[in-house]
């Protein structure tokens, strides 16, 4: 009897984690930044056949493959901006036999949508920095300066590529880029 009752609680137990990890990765499958030109969530897993060949031909090294904590995307591209940002080549769209990164022009790469924490962003505390606004691939386009001081983030033209989360000098990035869901 003891036996069985361990037995049934392990099970339990793992099919709880199984369960847990499933709806985790549900939540946390929308918050990866994809490589530019992915499909929706649900159509990128569904597609991608997790070959890596995106990762590998990466000039900036800026795609990573999801590992055992992503779930369901496992082996599957993201980009971490402040580790590697993207600098939209799409090499890795031209790439992808699958068809989960299609081609799609730069302007066209919405991935997300850098925001601005106002509360710490150094020219919002009245400091002088535009290292955002001055990297930025669409300059005076996607990242605006209100008053010719404070960055401003312009989400209709914004590729999410993350190289203003990656060039912002406060530790924690005062600028970041959210997936876009």
């Amino acid at each position: 009897m003891e036996r069985r009752a361990t037995i049934g609680l392990l099970f339990g137990s793992l099919a709880s984690l199984l369960f847990t990890g499933f709806y985790d990765e549900n939540k946390a499958a929308k918050l990866l930044l994809r490589p530019p030109g992915a499909l929706d969530t649900g159509a990128f897993l569904a597609t991608c056949i997790r070959c890596g060949k995106c990762a590998q031909i990466c000039p900036q090294k800026a795609i990573i493959l999801g590992r055992g904590e992503h779930g369901l995307s496992i082996g599957t591209p993201y980009i971490q901006p402040r580790q590697g940002a993207c600098n939209l080549c799409m090499d890795c769209s031209k790439l992808c036999p699958s068809g989960a990164l299609r081609r799609v022009d730069k302007e066209k790469a919405h991935m997300g949508t850098a925001q601005i924490n106002r509360d710490t962003c150094l020219a919002w505390q009245g400091d002088e920095c535009k290292i955002c606004y001055t990297s930025c691939p669409f300059y005076n386009q996607a990242i605006l300066l209100e008053d010719y001081k404070r960055p401003v983030v312009n989400p209709a033209v914004c590729a999410g590529c993350g190289i203003c989360e990656q060039v912002c000098i406060t530790e924690l990035p005062s600028i970041a880029v959210k997936a876009r869901e």
